[in-house]
Protein backbone atom coordinates (compact mmCIF):
# COMPACT_ATOMS: atom_id res chain seq x y z
CA UNK A 1 0.00 0.00 0.00
CA UNK A 2 1.31 3.47 -0.92
CA UNK A 3 0.13 6.64 0.81
CA UNK A 4 0.66 10.08 -0.70
CA UNK A 5 -0.31 13.71 -0.09
CA UNK A 6 -0.88 14.27 -3.83
CA UNK A 7 -3.15 12.59 -6.44
CA UNK A 8 -2.14 9.16 -7.73
CA UNK A 9 -2.94 7.38 -10.99
CA UNK A 10 -5.36 5.03 -9.25
CA UNK A 11 -6.66 4.38 -5.79
CA UNK A 12 -8.67 6.14 -3.08
CA UNK A 13 -8.89 9.53 -1.42
CA UNK A 14 -9.09 9.53 2.39
CA UNK A 15 -10.61 12.71 3.87
CA UNK A 16 -11.06 13.86 7.48
CA UNK A 17 -14.62 14.56 8.67
CA UNK A 18 -15.00 17.50 11.05
CA UNK A 19 -16.73 17.16 14.43
CA UNK A 20 -18.88 20.11 13.28
CA UNK A 21 -20.97 17.67 11.23
CA UNK A 22 -23.58 15.10 12.30
CA UNK A 23 -22.95 11.48 11.33
CA UNK A 24 -24.43 7.97 11.52
CA UNK A 25 -23.18 6.11 14.59
CA UNK A 26 -21.90 3.22 12.45
CA UNK A 27 -19.61 3.07 9.44
CA UNK A 28 -21.30 3.07 6.05
CA UNK A 29 -19.58 1.14 3.26
CA UNK A 30 -20.11 0.34 -0.40
CA UNK A 31 -17.81 -1.09 -3.08
CA UNK A 32 -16.51 2.33 -4.15
CA UNK A 33 -16.94 4.56 -1.09
CA UNK A 34 -17.06 4.39 2.68
CA UNK A 35 -17.61 6.63 5.68
CA UNK A 36 -15.54 5.24 8.55
CA UNK A 37 -16.99 6.15 11.95
CA UNK A 38 -15.37 6.00 15.37
CA UNK A 39 -15.59 8.23 18.46
CA UNK A 40 -11.91 9.19 17.96
CA UNK A 41 -11.86 10.09 14.26
CA UNK A 42 -14.23 9.90 11.28
CA UNK A 43 -13.09 9.91 7.66
CA UNK A 44 -14.28 9.11 4.16
CA UNK A 45 -12.69 6.79 1.61
CA UNK A 46 -13.70 7.28 -2.04
CA UNK A 47 -12.37 5.46 -5.10
CA UNK A 48 -10.91 7.93 -7.58
CA UNK A 49 -10.48 7.31 -11.30
CA UNK A 50 -7.71 8.48 -13.59
CA UNK A 51 -8.26 11.95 -15.07
CA UNK A 52 -11.11 12.73 -12.65
CA UNK A 53 -9.20 14.81 -10.10
CA UNK A 54 -9.99 18.21 -11.59
CA UNK A 55 -8.74 21.39 -9.97
CA UNK A 56 -10.43 24.39 -8.41
CA UNK A 57 -8.33 26.46 -6.04
CA UNK A 58 -11.24 27.35 -3.76
CA UNK A 59 -13.01 23.97 -3.84
CA UNK A 60 -12.42 21.13 -1.40
CA UNK A 61 -14.64 18.38 -2.79
CA UNK A 62 -14.18 16.40 -5.96
CA UNK A 63 -17.07 15.32 -8.17
CA UNK A 64 -16.60 11.68 -7.15
CA UNK A 65 -16.92 12.48 -3.42
CA UNK A 66 -20.26 14.30 -3.68
CA UNK A 67 -22.33 11.08 -4.08
CA UNK A 68 -21.08 9.61 -0.79
CA UNK A 69 -21.72 12.77 1.22
CA UNK A 70 -24.99 13.37 -0.62
CA UNK A 71 -26.23 9.88 0.28
CA UNK A 72 -25.67 10.65 3.97
CA UNK A 73 -27.46 14.00 3.67
CA UNK A 74 -30.47 12.96 1.56
CA UNK A 75 -31.28 9.52 3.00
CA UNK A 76 -32.59 8.89 6.48
CA UNK A 77 -35.27 7.47 8.72
CA UNK A 78 -38.65 9.03 9.44
CA UNK A 79 -38.67 11.00 12.65
CA UNK A 80 -34.86 11.15 12.88
CA UNK A 81 -32.80 14.33 12.41
CA UNK A 82 -31.10 14.86 9.07
CA UNK A 83 -27.42 14.00 9.09
CA UNK A 84 -24.90 16.30 7.45
CA UNK A 85 -21.26 15.36 6.85
CA UNK A 86 -18.66 18.10 7.14
CA UNK A 87 -15.69 17.17 4.91
CA UNK A 88 -12.50 19.09 5.65
CA UNK A 89 -9.52 20.05 3.51
CA UNK A 90 -7.31 17.42 5.14
CA UNK A 91 -6.85 14.34 2.97
CA UNK A 92 -4.34 11.72 1.83
CA UNK A 93 -4.25 9.49 -1.26
CA UNK A 94 -4.09 5.73 -1.12
CA UNK A 95 -2.61 3.99 -4.17
CA UNK A 96 -4.08 0.47 -4.23
CA UNK A 97 -6.36 -1.52 -6.53
CA UNK A 98 -8.76 -2.80 -3.87
CA UNK A 99 -9.57 -1.44 -0.43
CA UNK A 100 -9.67 -3.93 2.44
CA UNK A 101 -10.43 -3.63 6.16
CA UNK A 102 -6.73 -4.01 6.97
CA UNK A 103 -6.07 -0.64 5.31
CA UNK A 104 -8.29 1.33 7.69
CA UNK A 105 -5.76 1.60 10.52
CA UNK A 106 -3.02 2.68 8.09
CA UNK A 107 -5.33 5.34 6.61
CA UNK A 108 -6.16 6.57 10.09
CA UNK A 109 -2.51 6.85 11.10
CA UNK A 110 -1.48 8.59 7.88
CA UNK A 111 -4.38 11.04 8.08
CA UNK A 112 -3.60 11.93 11.71
CA UNK A 113 0.05 12.47 10.80
CA UNK A 114 -0.93 14.87 8.01
CA UNK A 115 -3.36 16.78 10.26
CA UNK A 116 -0.71 17.26 12.94
CA UNK A 117 1.68 18.69 10.34
CA UNK A 118 -0.89 20.94 8.63
CA UNK A 119 -3.29 21.91 11.42
CA UNK A 120 -1.86 25.46 11.66
CA UNK A 121 -2.20 26.22 7.95
CA UNK A 122 -5.61 27.82 8.48
CA UNK A 123 -6.86 29.19 11.84
CA UNK A 124 -10.31 27.59 11.41
CA UNK A 125 -8.72 24.11 11.29
CA UNK A 126 -8.67 24.24 15.09
CA UNK A 127 -12.41 23.51 15.05
CA UNK A 128 -11.96 20.47 12.80
CA UNK A 129 -9.57 18.59 15.08
CA UNK A 130 -10.94 15.12 15.84
CA UNK A 131 -11.25 13.92 19.46
CA UNK A 132 -8.06 11.85 19.00
CA UNK A 133 -6.25 15.22 18.73
CA UNK A 134 -8.18 16.82 21.63
CA UNK A 135 -11.04 18.11 19.46
CA UNK A 136 -14.71 18.12 20.46
CA UNK A 137 -16.82 14.97 20.36
CA UNK A 138 -18.48 13.84 17.15
CA UNK A 139 -22.29 14.04 17.00
CA UNK A 140 -23.16 10.42 16.18
CA UNK A 141 -26.79 9.38 15.63
CA UNK A 142 -27.87 5.70 15.59
CA UNK A 143 -29.34 5.21 12.11
CA UNK A 144 -28.14 1.88 10.75
CA UNK A 145 -31.69 1.22 9.53
CA UNK A 146 -31.14 3.87 6.84
CA UNK A 147 -28.13 2.13 5.26
CA UNK A 148 -30.19 0.49 2.49
CA UNK A 149 -31.69 3.86 1.63
CA UNK A 150 -28.21 5.42 1.62
CA UNK A 151 -26.94 2.76 -0.80
CA UNK A 152 -29.99 3.38 -2.99
CA UNK A 153 -29.26 7.13 -3.12
CA UNK A 154 -25.52 6.53 -3.57
CA UNK A 155 -26.05 4.29 -6.61
CA UNK A 156 -28.23 6.91 -8.28
CA UNK A 157 -25.82 9.76 -7.53
CA UNK A 158 -22.84 7.77 -8.81
CA UNK A 159 -24.56 7.04 -12.11
CA UNK A 160 -26.18 10.41 -12.78
CA UNK A 161 -24.92 12.34 -15.78
CA UNK A 162 -26.74 15.52 -14.80
CA UNK A 163 -24.26 18.13 -13.48
CA UNK A 164 -27.12 20.25 -12.11
CA UNK A 165 -28.09 17.46 -9.70
CA UNK A 166 -24.54 17.14 -8.34
CA UNK A 167 -24.10 20.92 -8.11
CA UNK A 168 -27.36 21.21 -6.18
CA UNK A 169 -26.43 18.42 -3.75
CA UNK A 170 -22.98 19.95 -3.27
CA UNK A 171 -24.56 23.30 -2.35
CA UNK A 172 -26.92 21.61 0.12
CA UNK A 173 -23.86 20.14 1.82
CA UNK A 174 -22.07 23.50 1.92
CA UNK A 175 -25.16 25.25 3.24
CA UNK A 176 -25.27 22.99 6.28
CA UNK A 177 -21.51 23.38 6.75
CA UNK A 178 -21.73 27.19 6.69
CA UNK A 179 -24.73 27.16 9.05
CA UNK A 180 -22.53 25.63 11.76
CA UNK A 181 -21.03 29.11 12.15
CA UNK A 182 -23.58 31.57 13.51
CA UNK A 183 -21.84 34.51 11.84
CA UNK A 184 -22.18 32.89 8.40
CA UNK A 185 -25.93 32.30 8.48
CA UNK A 186 -26.50 34.54 5.45
CA UNK A 187 -23.78 32.68 3.52
CA UNK A 188 -25.54 29.41 4.37
CA UNK A 189 -28.74 30.79 2.86
CA UNK A 190 -26.87 31.81 -0.30
CA UNK A 191 -25.72 28.20 -0.78
CA UNK A 192 -29.35 27.11 -0.35
CA UNK A 193 -30.50 29.62 -2.97
CA UNK A 194 -27.97 28.18 -5.44
CA UNK A 195 -29.42 24.73 -4.70
CA UNK A 196 -32.88 26.24 -5.21
CA UNK A 197 -31.84 27.54 -8.64
CA UNK A 198 -30.67 24.01 -9.46
CA UNK A 199 -34.03 22.63 -8.32
CA UNK A 200 -35.87 25.17 -10.47
CA UNK A 201 -33.82 24.16 -13.53
CA UNK A 202 -34.46 20.46 -12.87
CA UNK A 203 -38.21 21.01 -12.64
CA UNK A 204 -38.20 23.00 -15.88
CA UNK A 205 -36.21 20.19 -17.56
CA UNK A 206 -38.79 17.67 -16.38
CA UNK A 207 -41.68 19.78 -17.65
CA UNK A 208 -40.05 20.11 -21.09
CA UNK A 209 -39.59 16.33 -21.21
CA UNK A 210 -43.32 15.90 -20.52
CA UNK A 211 -44.24 18.15 -23.45
CA UNK A 212 -44.48 21.64 -21.95
CA UNK A 213 -42.74 23.75 -24.59
CA UNK A 214 -41.88 26.85 -22.59
CA UNK A 215 -42.47 26.14 -18.89
CA UNK A 216 -42.64 29.08 -16.52
CA UNK A 217 -41.89 29.56 -12.85
CA UNK A 218 -45.64 29.30 -12.21
CA UNK A 219 -45.68 25.93 -14.01
CA UNK A 220 -42.80 24.83 -11.77
CA UNK A 221 -44.76 25.87 -8.67
CA UNK A 222 -47.78 23.81 -9.77
CA UNK A 223 -45.52 20.82 -10.47
CA UNK A 224 -44.02 21.04 -6.97
CA UNK A 225 -47.48 21.16 -5.41
CA UNK A 226 -48.53 18.13 -7.45
CA UNK A 227 -45.61 15.87 -6.48
CA UNK A 228 -45.33 17.03 -2.86
CA UNK A 229 -48.94 17.50 -1.84
CA UNK A 230 -47.77 20.73 -0.24
CA UNK A 231 -50.40 23.42 -0.74
CA UNK A 232 -48.07 26.37 -1.14
CA UNK A 233 -50.32 28.27 -3.58
CA UNK A 234 -47.32 30.21 -4.85
CA UNK A 235 -47.67 32.31 -7.93
CA UNK A 236 -44.07 31.37 -8.73
CA UNK A 237 -41.70 28.57 -7.70
CA UNK A 238 -40.64 29.10 -4.03
CA UNK A 239 -41.45 32.77 -4.50
CA UNK A 240 -40.75 33.89 -0.92
CA UNK A 241 -37.30 32.33 -1.02
CA UNK A 242 -36.53 33.92 -4.37
CA UNK A 243 -37.51 37.30 -2.95
CA UNK A 244 -35.08 36.72 -0.05
CA UNK A 245 -32.39 35.77 -2.58
CA UNK A 246 -32.92 39.02 -4.48
CA UNK A 247 -32.76 41.06 -1.26
CA UNK A 248 -29.49 39.39 -0.21
CA UNK A 249 -27.58 39.34 -3.48
CA UNK A 250 -28.72 42.65 -4.98
CA UNK A 251 -28.23 45.53 -2.51
CA UNK A 252 -30.33 47.85 -4.70
CA UNK A 253 -33.47 45.90 -5.58
CA UNK A 254 -37.20 46.29 -6.20
CA UNK A 255 -38.04 45.50 -2.56
CA UNK A 256 -35.99 48.44 -1.32
CA UNK A 257 -32.34 48.86 -0.31
CA UNK A 258 -31.42 47.50 3.14
CA UNK A 259 -28.21 47.81 5.11
CA UNK A 260 -28.90 44.41 6.70
CA UNK A 261 -31.67 42.25 5.17
CA UNK A 262 -33.77 40.79 7.98
CA UNK A 263 -33.65 37.03 7.51
CA UNK A 264 -35.04 34.61 10.10
CA UNK A 265 -33.69 31.22 11.16
CA UNK A 266 -36.69 29.57 9.51
CA UNK A 267 -35.62 31.09 6.18
CA UNK A 268 -32.85 28.51 6.39
CA UNK A 269 -34.49 25.61 8.23
CA UNK A 270 -37.69 25.41 6.17
CA UNK A 271 -36.00 25.78 2.79
CA UNK A 272 -33.27 23.30 3.77
CA UNK A 273 -35.87 20.71 4.79
CA UNK A 274 -37.90 21.07 1.59
CA UNK A 275 -34.85 21.01 -0.68
CA UNK A 276 -33.50 17.82 0.91
CA UNK A 277 -36.81 16.08 0.18
CA UNK A 278 -36.98 17.57 -3.30
CA UNK A 279 -33.45 16.50 -4.23
CA UNK A 280 -34.13 13.02 -2.90
CA UNK A 281 -36.88 12.90 -5.53
CA UNK A 282 -34.66 14.35 -8.27
CA UNK A 283 -31.93 11.79 -7.52
CA UNK A 284 -34.04 8.65 -7.07
CA UNK A 285 -37.34 9.37 -8.83
CA UNK A 286 -39.08 8.29 -5.63
CA UNK A 287 -41.18 10.55 -3.43
CA UNK A 288 -39.82 10.43 0.16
Amino acid sequence: MKLSSSPTEKGFRVRLMSPLGRYPADSFCSESAALIISPEICFSIVRMRRNTWGFAEREVLTELEIPLFGSILLAGEDGQPHLYPYPTGHSVFLEIDFFEDRHILECRASLLDRIQKKICDYPADFFHQPPSLDGVKYDLVPSQGADDDRRFVLRHLQTTTNPIVLRGVSCLLKARMAFQYHEFGEAACIFLWIALDAAHSLVLQTLRETGVANPTSEDAARYFEKISGYGAYWEKFFEDDYENRIRAIHPDNRFGAEVIPQFQADDFYELNEMLILLFYFFVTGVLP
